[in-house]
């Protein structure tokens, strides 16, 4: 919050058209509103029949007697890492995943607990690919390559930026 309101002051005080303001501010602030919205909603929900994750916009439901293992693992990501919970299945596959990044670390050793299934706690941090090694298939492509999506996501906005800029010099 301090942010939006630092760079909508900077535009303000500064040289620039006031009409920025509005065109920056809105769009940090939807975002900060978004990410108090995501954490007042984060629940996880353990029932005799089923454990529950409900965020912002979506709701899993998975039949607690599915849960066969817990991973702990703490993910590195380029921009920071955080606390992740797998909960497997029967076959080692993925049934719930759940960042643990909302919780205290009371609360996720109490649905550890609760849950009563073998938990792996990984303690240190590991890479994505090292994660992935271990146990494949929980984590996503994006995840996995982080730098590839993003490179792949410059060029698109490259591509399009000279577009406009083509389209732009030639209907001139």
């Amino acid at each position: 919050m301090a942010a939006t309101a630092g760079i909508v002051t900077a535009i303000l005080i500064g040289n620039a058209p006031t009409i920025f303001a509005p065109i920056v501010g809105a769009p940090f602030a939807a975002l900060i509103i978004l990410a108090i919205a995501a954490l007042l909603r984060a629940r996880i929900t353990l029932t005799p029949q089923e454990i529950i994750a409900q965020g912002l916009f979506t709701r899993k439901r998975r039949p607690r007697s599915q849960v066969t293992k817990i991973i702990r693992a703490t993910i590195i990501a380029p921009r920071g890492s955080s606390e992740s919970l797998f909960f497997l299945g029967p076959q080692r596959d993925l049934l719930l995943r759940v960042s643990s990044a909302t919780y205290g670390p009371e609360d996720i050793n109490r649905l550890i607990t609760t849950l009563d299934v073998p938990c792996t706690h990984l303690n240190t941090p590991i890479t994505a690919k090292e994660f992935t090694n271990r146990y494949p298939g929980l984590l996503t492509w994006a995840e996995q390559h982080p730098y590839r999506l993003a490179a792949a996501m410059l060029t698109l906005m490259c591509a399009l930026a000279f577009a406009v800029i083509a389209t732009v010099i030639a209907a001139a």
